[in-house]
């Protein structure tokens, strides 16, 4: 059953930071990882930004990595081969998807 709960039973607010993730047209994803939850090195055929909200990920990539704290942002460029793992206490992000950038200059 469709239920509709009233904003007046409690505030709501998004951080302006997630606002800024949002293409021109499309959506934000917010995911949570348990400590120990592995993102297996994978690509995407889009631009992917990540920003933590909270928590700590070992984020690695093709000739790096960096643990990942609370209002760290990273930006991969489409076809990336990246990896993540949740650290103790798991971690909290947003993630926004584009038409890689090359593709939107172009068309």
């Amino acid at each position: 059953m469709t239920t509709i709960i009233p904003a007046g039973r409690r505030e709501f607010s998004i951080d302006p930071a997630i606002f800024d993730l949002l293409p021109a047209q499309g959506s934000v994803e917010l995911q949570r990882d348990a400590a120990g939850k592995v993102h297996h090195y994978h690509t995407h055929p889009v631009d992917e930004i990540l920003l933590i909200i909270s928590g700590k990920l070992a984020f690695k990539w093709n000739d790096g990595e960096r643990i990942c704290g609370a209002g760290d942002t990273i930006l991969l460029p489409a076809g990336t081969l990246h990896q993540s793992e949740a650290l103790e206490g798991g971690a909290i992000y947003a993630i926004a998807t584009r038409p890689p950038a090359a593709a939107a200059i172009g068309g």
